[in-house]
């Protein structure tokens, strides 16, 4: 069986240390597995879990993951935290359901699994022929956690069905859009702020992957001209038809639908190649950034923009505590781990920040941007009326203000 990375598996309270994996061993009707230390940010052990891939009679009463929490670090819902990731490991597995079992008499342990999302299935006898009933368990609450969005509430909106459901068009990206625009105090503009730093001289030629509604090149004629080539593209065909909508009527573009996987071009084709604010949706980061580095000209520059791990989403959650959801942010590709993402195969790497915020007067508009990211599943089980409420109580004289941590790399070969 393929082990899948796991250096993904990080909140900005813990994350999971792989320790070793395990193939399956069918004379003991053993499935594959992972074994994990739960450690602090500062690396500090808390506690061990395991993922167990696969079904049978066996899982069902044991599970598929197993978890413990040192007993100094309890009462912070570690636990079930770990469990979340864990969730996420197995949906790249496409796993379905996923089980986790425990003693009827541990309330922390079932409380831990109701924190996770488990679902209560029954109080099942243990059979004489598991090895649990050797250990003298008669038996085990079942619980059933359903991965049909694990992977979207994980941050790791990164596999193709997901992507696709995303952004099939163009009306939940420009809710998300839409509130940057008339709430950011930095009134320069991400998108103004992305395109002063690049250097696109005449004569040059221009890929974008992930272009999305195309917004970023309205009003950019000047720089779209001087280019001997200008090739717009996305993954979405839904969203390469909002983007010839939106730069209607302008000279020059060509329009592809392309995935930074597999990208039909010759080799060192392009000056220039961006992909902002979509690297951390790509299955197989490693081979999409390849990609990039192949068609580049040997003096070409890679752009990259995205989020970092402490801005809005992190804000958000913590305005509802009271419900002990876990923060899901996307780790596949962010400021914090950007360069050693790109290392491997870029060897010069800058890092800017872009310094902004929200400062939010139409509360409606917020919870708008909530039930409009597939991220937020956990948010939108709650009525559009407890969202607006919460988010009521954190105004200021009548201002939401949410931080944002948003920047760029510039890449060269």
């Amino acid at each position: 069986m393929k082990f899948f990375p796991t250096d993904d598996l990080k909140t900005n309270e813990i994350f999971l240390r792989l320790d070793r994996t395990c193939e399956a061993q069918s004379e003991k009707d053993w499935v594959p597995a992972y074994y994990f230390s739960i450690c602090l940010p500062d690396g500090t052990k808390i506690g061990q879990c395991d993922l167990r891939i696969g079904h049978n009679d066996r899982l069902y009463i044991g599970g598929n993951i197993g978890y413990g929490i040192d007993e100094a670090y309890r009462g912070h819902h570690y636990a079930a935290k770990a469990c979340r990731l864990l969730l996420r490991q197995a949906g790249k597995h496409q796993l379905d359901y996923v089980i986790i079992t425990c003693d009827p008499a541990n309330t922390a342990s079932s409380r831990t699994c109701e924190l996770a999302g488990g679902q209560y299935l029954e109080t099942a006898a243990v059979p004489e022929w598991h090895n649990m009933y050797e250990e003298g368990k008669r038996q085990v609450m079942v619980y059933r956690f359903k991965l049909d969005h694990a992977a979207e509430n994980e941050a790791g909106i990164n596999d193709k069905t997901t992507v696709e459901k995303q952004y099939r068009t163009a009306d939940k990206l420009n809710t998300r859009i839409s509130i940057h625009s008339k709430y950011s105090t930095n009134k320069q503009g991400f998108g103004n702020w992305i395109t002063s730093h690049y250097e696109i001289r005449d004569g040059m030629s221009v890929l974008e992957l992930g272009c999305g509604t195309g917004d970023m090149w309205a009003g950019k004629e000047e720089i779209i001209r001087r280019c001997s080539r200008f090739v717009l593209s996305d993954f979405s065909e839904g969203m390469l038809d909002k983007a010839k909508e939106t730069l209607d009527g302008y000279d020059g573009i060509e329009y592809r639908t392309i995935d930074i996987q597999e990208i039909p071009f010759a080799d060192h084709t392009f000056d220039v190649v961006i992909a902002n604010m979509m690297l951390y949706h790509v299955p197989d980061l490693q081979k999409g950034l390849r990609e990039v580095r192949r068609v580049l000209k040997e003096d070409g520059t890679f752009y990259c923009a995205t989020y970092g791990e402490h801005g809005m989403m992190e804000y958000i959650y913590s305005l509802f505590a009271e419900y002990q959801f876990l923060c899901h942010v996307n780790h596949n590709f962010t400021l914090q781990n950007g360069e050693a993402k790109l290392r491997p195969v870029f060897s010069e790497i800058r890092m800017f920040l872009y310094e902004d915020s929200l400062a939010v007067t139409h509360v409606e508009d917020m919870v708008d941007y909530i039930f409009s990211l597939t991220g937020m599943t956990d948010l939108q089980k709650l009525s559009r009326d407890k969202v607006r409420t919460a988010l009521e109580k954190n105004m200021q004289d009548g201002v939401l203000h949410v931080p944002k941590e948003y920047g760029m790399f510039i890449v060269g070969k």
